[in-house]
């Protein structure tokens, strides 16, 4: 029994699966499993609550790639995005629970600032993970999609 962690553009790493396992702890087993931080290397940040919803640990930072928002950098703006079998997560990676087989897999993804007053159709468009890494810094966007 296993799940897979992937890293686009990087490491496709097998982690020994157990009932009850999240995301983080496949994150963890598989920085483990590699064993050289030269290699494989990852960074969270806690989030808590977005609103009414627990966000709770999100990746920042992987093989040191970090992400990029505005205020600390010019565009392209880009985030880490979280998805079990190719599904974009809107919790985070400490309260997601995988299955056996599950594959959880870390993509940069680039995005574009709102500039439209409101940005509510805007922020429709973006993954859930994106809205609440935003809105902690008081920013709406619209989405490129991966990449």
């Amino acid at each position: 029994m296993s799940i897979t962690v992937e890293i686009t553009n990087g490491p496709s790493v097998p982690v020994a699966y157990s009932a009850g396992m999240n995301a983080q702890q496949a994150l963890e087993g598989a920085e483990q499993a590699v064993g050289d931080s030269s290699k494989f290397l990852f960074g969270l940040e806690y989030y808590g609550y977005s609103g009414s919803q627990y966000v709770g640990y999100l990746v920042s930072m992987v093989n040191n790639t970090y992400e990029s928002f505005p205020g600390s950098t010019t565009g392209p703006y880009a985030y880490w995005e979280f998805l079990v079998n190719g599904q974009y997560q809107s919790t985070g990676i400490d309260t997601t629970t995988l299955s056996d087989g599950d594959i959880v897999t870390f993509t940069l993804s680039q995005y574009q600032p709102s500039t439209a007053s409101g940005g509510a159709a805007e922020a429709a468009s973006v993954s859930g993970v994106l809205q609440a890494k935003l809105a902690r810094r008081g920013i709406t966007a619209s989405s490129t999609g991966p990449g």
